[in-house]
């Protein structure tokens, strides 16, 4: 009898080589292992093993997912049964949520409802972008923040009607979905590195990636009713060289470094432009201390105390030092190109 497992095809940018290389990526569902098969030299990449930062709703096409540092972009289902699996579950759908108030309370709705967030990010649309895209929303949409997000799964429409979310947000229909988020995230577009960040009096949170699926959403309403603005939010993919570039300032001063760089890059996080009265100081009294155990004893109702796990994976990094909020800002809204995925 054949083992269940899921096949994909992946391409791996290799900045050394300058090549783009292939690999079969086997997801095997029994127990939940990975193997990956060198397809030009017909050999095995790297033996079957437990990696449980990938799961199998984390593999579809145009994912990236991050392996042993490795940044993968599923290009293509390696067999007919992968390929009929997620024919079903491959609807797609883009979000306009317009009242940022509840915007964790749909974000979380999305998540734990079994779609899945492929592409995120706030922004603001000029007038003619708006008559362009939905000539209807002139006048409700133009010059304000937007968070845009792309979604996918089965049962697309259903689920979302049965979360009652038609007053906060706005949702293509299937027939243009694609095309929908292609015009807010598509490679040439005029919005895909766009966001609403202003750079200035402000602070950085980065949902981490083993938080997002479960907690995301959670966090980002935390954030809002604890009366802080955010000014930007965006779904990145940080590979292993810009998870060193931005944690380079912890080398020799936290005993984890290492393990905090392989934790950033090891699949997408949420990184937030916040702001309020000192944001700084006042985001890190949210966040509480690095150590997750700590905060469950001294500050049990903050961010790292309720979804943090350990002092690797505690949920939130956010700013330490005041000087550093806009350079922070400024790598992730302004320097790092994101990636669709």
């Amino acid at each position: 009898m054949t083992e269940a497992r899921l096949s994909f095809i992946v391409d791996y940018m290799d900045p050394q080589a300058g090549l783009v290389r292939k690999y079969q990526l086997c997801y095997f569902t029994t127990d939940n292992t990975i193997e990956m098969h060198d397809i030009k030299n017909r050999r095995v990449f790297l033996k079957r093993c437990n990696f449980p930062q990938v799961k199998p709703r984390d593999l579809h096409l145009g994912a990236t997912v991050t392996i042993y540092s490795r940044k993968l972009t599923v290009v293509e289902y390696a067999d007919d049964a992968t390929r009929h699996l997620y024919a079903s579950e491959n609807d797609i759908a883009l979000v306009v949520i317009h009242e940022l108030a509840n915007l964790g309370v749909i974000l979380q709705y999305i998540a734990s409802s079994g779609l899945r967030i492929v592409n995120l990010n706030m922004l603001s649309l000029t007038r003619a972008e708006v008559e362009e895209f939905s000539p209807d929303h002139v006048g409700k949409w133009d010059g304000k923040r937007l968070t845009v997000v792309e979604i996918s799964g089965k049962n697309l429409m259903e689920t979302w009607e049965a979360g009652g979310l038609e007053g906060s947000a706005w949702i293509s229909g299937l027939e243009t979905g694609r095309g929908d988020a292609s015009w807010f995230f598509g490679p040439g577009s005029a919005r895909s590195e766009r966001s609403a960040a202003e750079m200035t009096n402000c602070t950085i949170g980065i949902i981490k990636p083993h938080a997002v699926t479960d907690s995301a959403g959670k966090i980002v309403q935390e954030i809002i009713d604890e009366g802080f603005t955010i000014n930007a939010l965006r779904r990145v993919c940080l590979d292993r060289a810009d998870a060193v570039d931005f944690l380079e300032v912890y080398k020799g001063v936290l005993p984890e470094y290492s393990k905090l760089v392989e934790q950033l890059s090891s699949g997408p996080s949420w990184v937030m432009e916040v702001t309020a009265e000192d944001p700084v100081q006042s985001f890190r009294d949210l966040c509480g201390p690095h150590d997750p155990d700590i905060g469950r004893v001294l500050r049990p109702a903050s961010i790292r105390a309720k979804y943090g796990k350990t002092r690797i994976e505690n949920a939130i990094h956010c700013t330490d030092l005041p000087e550093d909020g806009v350079l922070e800002s400024d790598f992730f809204f302004n320097l790092l190109r994101p990636v669709s995925s």
